[in-house]
């Protein structure tokens, strides 16, 4: 699932959940909404939970194998809120979790929140005025596979030397 593809699974569950009117993706090098909004950071933070799952089966030309690797992370998304009643969006987004409009359109992409939160208040002068602001991390728990091919090897050949160094015997090993 690509940064783009997990914002947009995301967005619908933070208006839902926080209320706020306008949600945007972070860091897109663009002028900010007018009026409360948020922004999503996707994958803040990313870890390997547990171990991951490999397998291998031959592609029907008998000479390339197909390697899938499959592992679950724990992906941290950062949400913040900016201006009017960015604090109170956030808190609204803590029990996001709990609400079954947001966690079965999540569970259908292969996605399940974990744990929501805390909010952290980032309220700060912005250009000589208050502007309010606060920040939620979303943890979540996803499966990646990664898929790869490996070309089998089909024959090897050698040869056999004593220790001087003198060839003995070629000898030729066929899959």
């Amino acid at each position: 699932m690509t940064n783009l593809e997990l914002y947009r699974l995301l967005r619908p569950a933070v208006v839902k959940a926080s209320g706020v009117p306008m949600v945007i993706m972070a860091a897109q090098n663009a002028s900010s909404p007018a009026g409360s909004y948020a922004s999503i950071h996707v994958r803040t933070d990313i870890r390997e939970r547990g171990m991951a799952f490999k397998r291998k089966r031959l592609l029907p030309d008998g000479e390339t194998f197909e390697h899938t690797i499959k592992s679950q992370q724990e992906v941290i998304c950062a949400v913040e809120f900016y201006r009017e009643g960015a604090k109170e969006y956030a808190a609204n987004l803590l029990q996001a979790d709990k609400r079954d409009d947001i966690i079965w359109d999540l569970f259908k992409a292969g996605v399940s929140i974990m744990e929501t939160g805390p909010v952290l208040d980032l309220t700060a002068l912005q250009s000589d005025q208050y502007e309010e602001r606060a920040r939620v991390d979303i943890r979540l728990r996803m499966e990646v596979s990664n898929t790869y091919e490996i070309n089998r090897i089909m024959e090897v050949s050698g040869m056999v030397q004593s220790e001087s160094g003198s060839n003995l015997q070629p000898f030729d090993a066929k899959a």
